[in-house]
């Protein structure tokens, strides 16, 4: 819907969660990455838990932000 609907320039991401319980996997990495390739997202792994990625998931955001000119 959002790349349907939504601007042109909008930055997806597929966020894995939970990333501190390996043992309870449910999707593959290589799964995950396709997936999100295929629909035009980046994909990380992050823990709300441990913090793990967190930082980084909203620094990749905004590296991805479209730039405007400064007047």
């Amino acid at each position: 819907e959002l790349q349907k609907h939504g601007s042109p320039d909008i930055v997806m991401a597929l966020v894995g969660n939970k990333a501190d319980l390996q043992e309870g996997r449910q999707v593959s990495v290589q799964d995950a990455l396709d997936y999100a390739e295929k629909n035009g997202m980046f994909f990380i792994e992050t823990s709300a838990k441990t913090a793990d990625n967190i930082n980084q998931l909203f620094e990749e955001i905004a590296k991805r932000l479209p730039r405007t000119p400064s007047s």
